[in-house]
């Protein structure tokens, strides 16, 4: 779920049988972080990270 934010563009994330956690892009560095409450294996982090990237590519291109 995206989230609305001054500062990164910002998502919610809740997986099944987790906690949820924000993930945010940092424009300066142009890399995806992640809450510390994140206790999520890192290839699951970096699939859900892929995912938020198509889906923003998608939604640029029909804007």
């Amino acid at each position: 779920m995206r989230i609305h934010d001054d500062f990164h563009l910002t998502y919610a994330v809740i997986l099944e049988d987790c906690h949820s956690f924000c993930i945010w892009l940092d424009e300066k560095s142009s890399k995806w972080c992640y809450s510390k409450y994140a206790s999520v294996d890192q290839m699951v982090l970096d699939q859900v990270i892929g995912r938020l990237g198509t889906e923003d590519e998608l939604h640029l291109a029909t804007n």
